[in-house]
């Protein structure tokens, strides 16, 4: 079908894409889960091609086709963490139960640990958003709320709960000038955690890679120990699949022109 010579439409359309979004299944220092493999302490986002929707809506990886354009008006991140208390694993009699059945600490210790990646992402992950090979805003987390998804408040004191942005639009930060992705021109976005510290536990890669500490129960979630009974270990966190459902986002929001056929 021919285009309208001389004749664009503007819409508004924001486009994502994820630096995770798996399930916590396995771990991903032994293994790959769909598209994602280990997060490393530098990676590059919206250079994918194809990707499913739930994954990326930029159907080209690194630039918009033919002479479409992107005025960028304001940048999101999206994190989502969740312990799947419904995934099975295997109870002091090696049957396979869920996760919400144990009453060994296995159940607070999956919460305490989503609450941590929540802090952990807010200001770990440095966000360097580029456009024709140059970079154009550099912010941590916190510094892009997503102004949308989850709130709420928890009565556990030790660890309070801190999400990205109350889901308000006050809380979006709007770019104070907009940032123009010209035709043909190349695009992408670089994620570089910075850990604090070196203590085990301390980087943000270690827990979303999955670390489970070394008491039976998590053992068997992880796959790495045989039935010996509860009690054991010494908590130390140690590689695993934690059943933890991640997923982090960047969106770029603002007027999309393209053709019109």
């Amino acid at each position: 079908m021919p285009k309208i010579v001389g004749t664009r439409e503007r819409v508004h359309q924001p486009f994502y894409d994820s630096l995770l979004r798996v399930d916590g299944s396995t771990d991903l220092r032994s293994q790959n889960l769909g598209q994602f493999g280990a997060v490393q302490a530098r990676m590059q986002l919206f250079l994918k091609t194809g990707a499913d929707l739930s994954i990326s809506n930029l159907a080209t990886g690194g630039f918009f086709p033919s002479d479409q354009t992107f005025v960028t008006l304001a940048v999101r991140v999206w994190t989502y963490f969740r312990a799947n208390l419904e995934a099975q694993a295997a109870d002091g009699q090696n049957r396979q139960v869920p996760i919400a059945s144990f009453s060994n600490g296995l159940v607070q210790d999956l919460v305490m640990r989503v609450h941590k990646l929540y802090h952990q992402a807010e200001n770990q992950f440095f966000w360097q958003l580029q456009a024709g090979d140059k970079p154009q805003l550099t912010t941590f987390t916190a510094y892009t709320p997503f102004a949308g998804g989850l709130d709420g408040f928890f009565a556990d004191s030790r660890l309070p709960r801190a999400n990205n942005g109350l889901p308000t639009s006050s809380a979006l930060m709007r770019l104070a000038r907009p940032v123009l992705i010209p035709p043909r021109q190349g695009f992408q976005v670089i994620a570089q955690a910075s850990a604090i510290g070196q203590t085990v536990g301390a980087s943000i890669t270690e827990q979303l890679n999955g670390l489970v500490p070394d008491n039976t129960a998590n053992a068997f979630i992880s796959g790495a120990a045989t039935v010996v009974g509860f009690g054991t270990g010494t908590g130390v966190s140690v590689p695993g699949k934690d059943n933890i459902e991640k997923d982090i986002k960047y969106l770029i929001d603002g007027i999309h022109s393209r053709d019109v056929l």
